[in-house]
């Protein structure tokens, strides 16, 4: 029996630079890969999603403490990464998986017994209505999957995707690598508005296909430009004090305002909301420097309990750096140590659901992610952590909360009206 790769890419990126994107190198791609995410032509007050799929979000949420602390313990520095990204790519490939390798994949996306037909309900439920709560923020889901030639999809395969992933599905020569890899950059750097590129720098001609999803953000604070959440005016240079080395000078912005708020007992969180107020940027401080105990934290927290907490009962002071982080990581170990193994070892992985090659066996050999982020006045990302205390502090009136982020901290961005979580990171100062 032939056993051969395939090679899935979970794609995320953020933009928040106010600054012309960079179109990339002249010239355009020859064919360019299709596009066929939805893009709303009106809004939706809120995503809307039944008992099952709140489920999932939850489930969701959890796999993203769960990753952002093993990926901060494989790379205790700066981190920007995609929950949602992952979630997506690994949705679609458990569509092709069958047996124990479907079931560890679904094990680890952390959904129930309702079976891949209400994943991909879900999966496009979002998709659609994601992007339309607030026509304010750029949002965008975006899926490709990308074949070698000399293999065919199985025809249930390909209509899934495309239906209910808006997946560009497309068959092309990997004998001729390079056209490959113009055509796949090209269609990350469209996607992401310049800020992933190059995705790759070089492709296998072995390979059996390229599975991606990029999800693209661009959102202004709440105010406008009449009324910024933060002046450029009031950014000064202030003392970052990072866990380990000596303290170092940043660029802190400085706001004072009503904002959700609530605390535990070692950390205080913070919500700034985006454009109309349906996008937030959560930030998780630690009361004492050092991000051992929150880290530690992390996976035992529901982000559904700690959101329910946050309450705008009393004016913050707020100091938080100016930032610019971008990763690229390699995934495999992380989702192995998470319990799906047998997707990565020829001869166990099952994805006999995908691909119509009787007496071939089809294995991942890698899942990348790559991911930018920028934090300025005009606009941010912010992290927040679910937590299981649920007690806030009460403000009297008139008293200022202070909200200083001059040591490390974990930021979230978010959707209020699903309560899913985008993206996620650290901010280490290193």
């Amino acid at each position: 029996m032939k056993t051969t790769d395939l090679i899935f890419l979970a794609l995320a990126v953020t933009a928040c630079s106010g600054l012309p994107v960079d179109e990339g190198p002249e010239g355009p791609v020859l064919d360019p890969i299709s596009v066929s995410s939805p893009v709303p032509s009106e809004a939706v007050p809120a995503v809307v999603l039944d008992a099952t799929q709140q489920g999932y979000v939850r489930a969701g949420n959890a796999l993203a403490f769960r990753f952002l602390t093993k990926l901060y313990k494989e790379n205790p520095k700066d981190i920007i990464c995609s929950p949602l990204s992952l979630q997506y790519a690994l949705a679609m490939a458990v569509n092709g998986a069958e047996g124990e390798t479907a079931t560890e994949i679904l094990g680890v996306l952390g959904y129930g017994a309702e079976g891949v037909e209400a994943l991909n309900v879900y999966s496009k439920t979002m998709m659609e209505q994601l992007p339309a709560v607030d026509l304010d923020v750029a949002l965008r889901l975006a899926d490709a999957l990308i074949v070698n030639d000399r293999y065919t999809l199985l025809p249930s395969y390909k209509e899934t995707i495309e239906t209910h992933y808006y997946a560009a599905v497309e068959s092309l020569p990997f004998s001729d690598p390079q056209r490959v890899l113009d055509r796949i950059n090209e269609w990350a750097r469209r996607n992401t508005e310049g800020l992933i590129d190059p995705l790759l720098d070089s492709l296998d001609p072995s390979i059996v296909s390229v599975l991606m999803n990029a999800l693209y953000f661009r959102a202004r604070w709440q105010g406008g430009d009449e009324n910024p959440m933060f002046s450029p005016d009031l950014t000064s240079e202030r003392a970052f004090h990072p866990d380990e080395g000596e303290e170092k000078l940043l660029p802190f912005m400085e706001t004072t305002g009503r904002f959700p708020y609530a605390e535990t007992e070692t950390f205080q969180i913070l919500g700034l909301p985006y454009a109309q107020g349906k996008f937030y940027m959560y930030i998780l401080l630690p009361k004492e420097r050092g991000l051992t105990r929150l880290m530690e934290e992390l996976p035992t927290l529901s982000w559904t309990d700690l959101a329910a907490t946050l309450e705008t009962d009393g004016e913050v002071r707020l100091r938080l750096p100016k930032f610019d982080i971008e990763g690229s990581y390699g995934l495999n170990g992380l989702l192995q140590s998470l319990g799906m193994n047998s997707a990565f070892i020829p001869g166990l992985a099952d994805f006999g659901g995908m691909f119509d090659a009787p007496g071939t066996d089809f294995y991942i050999s890698e899942v990348l992610q790559k991911a930018k982020i920028s934090v300025a006045e005009w606009g941010t990302e912010a992290a927040a952590v679910t937590v299981i205390f649920k007690e806030t502090t009460s403000i009297e009136p008139g008293d200022y909360i202070k909200f200083t982020a001059d040591h490390p901290f974990v930021f979230l961005i978010g959707e209020q009206t699903s309560g899913a979580l985008l993206f996620e990171g650290v901010f280490t100062g290193k």
